[in-house]
């Protein structure tokens, strides 16, 4: 399964589903990449299969000093949610292919 981030193509990664069709992993933006609106997608390899997601990514603004406001939290959780979302679809396509 790859990773893209679309407004222009990146590919982001690659990861493997398990047996039960679940996939875990994760992505970093580039810093390039330009603020706004972008499409996340996962696309199977083999299966053809997507799941996309609308994010929008906030200007890049260089790491200076600790303010004791850390925000990664946020990011890994959304990734975390982005990741279990598509294995839950890719679970539920496959249910619904063998029944």
């Amino acid at each position: 399964m790859n990773a893209f981030l679309f407004s222009k193509p990146v590919k982001l990664g690659r990861f493997t589903a398990d047996a039960n069709g679940t996939v875990e992993g994760t992505v970093t933006i580039p810093k390039w990449t330009d603020p706004g609106k972008h499409i996340f997608r996962l696309k199977g390899v083999k299966s053809k299969r997507s799941l996309s997601a609308k994010i929008i990514v906030r200007p890049y603004r260089p790491h200076l000093a600790d303010t004791g406001e850390d925000r990664s939290h946020v990011m890994v959780g959304g990734t975390a949610a982005l990741l279990a979302l598509g294995a839950g679809t890719m679970m539920a396509v496959r249910r619904r292919k063998h029944n």
